[in-house]
């Protein structure tokens, strides 16, 4: 396994054999039931076939910068180290267990930033072929909102309208 850090993102990567895989897939987790979901698609698609590679991505929203106040810059990369390193003990690492259990080639990022955003930059960047995401059971205003004739853009819903890959949402 490699680790490479940058910015506002760190990478790890782990490979289990030297064939080039038939698909890419960008499986975006955030340590909840949902990420269960995610693997589990990703584990699927594994058993019917598909040569795969995933590219595991836990995205931390950026912090208020008033939260920040009185530290300036000089402390944003210790508050960034530490939303990352959360995340990592949290999601990114029993994600990674769970496919190195599969001997499914795995790259592991954490990126701070905007959710929708960040998730179409790293499918761009690591030319992902396939996007998973877990989509959120609607909550009450979710609910209403239609029978009024309005509607609420959900992370899920901006990236499947803003995506240039297909996008699988696991329910």
């Amino acid at each position: 396994m490699a680790s490479l850090q940058s910015g506002t993102h760190a990478v790890a990567r782990r490979t289990f054999d030297a064939n080039s895989p038939d698909l890419k897939v960008l499986a975006v987790i955030d340590g909840s039931e949902r990420t269960g979901r995610v693997i589990d698609y990703a584990r699927r698609l594994k058993c019917r076939g598909h040569g795969l590679h995933v590219v595991v991505l836990g995205v931390v929203p950026e912090p208020a910068t008033g939260r920040l106040r009185g530290y300036g810059s000089f402390k944003q990369a210790e508050v960034y180290g530490g939303l990352k390193e959360r995340m990592r003990q949290r999601a990114v690492s029993a994600a990674a267990r769970r496919l190195d259990q599969e001997k499914i080639a795995h790259d592991d990022r954490i990126e701070i930033g905007d959710p929708v955003a960040t998730i179409l930059r790293v499918a761009r960047e690591e030319h992902a072929e396939l996007i998973l995401l877990g989509d959120t059971p609607p909550g009450i205003v979710q609910r209403m909102l239609p029978t009024i004739g309005l509607s609420l853009a959900t992370i899920t819903n901006l990236i499947v309208q803003r995506a240039t890959v297909p996008v699988v949402v696991v329910k």
